[in-house]
């Protein structure tokens, strides 16, 4: 049995193209997760060098820009004033187109 001449339906071919933009959409957000988590592997790194290196730049760095970039991501530390759209905004957007 060949499926050399069979055509599909204009309906079937857009299930297709939806089927593979929400599979496309689903693993953009597990990269996008997997992302993240190097970039807070590099952050606690970053603390790391302060810590040995410069405590008290590690407590201004903590209260600005670590805490910039984790309100920018996925506010693991629960800071105020997080972004207007964060990395788990996107991954969440992401992941709910998927299901519908």
């Amino acid at each position: 049995m060949t499926y050399e001449n069979t055509q599909l339906s204009p309906e079937q071919e857009k299930n297709i193209e939806r089927a593979a933009e929400r599979e496309t959409r689903l693993e953009a957000a597990g990269q996008l997760r997997e992302l993240a988590e190097q970039i807070y592997d590099l952050l606690d790194e970053m603390k790391d060098v302060l810590r040995e290196a410069a405590p008290s730049e590690l407590r201004s760095a903590e209260a600005y820009w670590l805490a910039h970039i984790d309100g920018a991501l996925e506010n693991r530390e629960g800071w105020l004033g997080t972004s207007m759209i964060s990395l788990n905004d996107t991954v969440e957007s992401l992941e709910a187109e998927e299901e519908e």
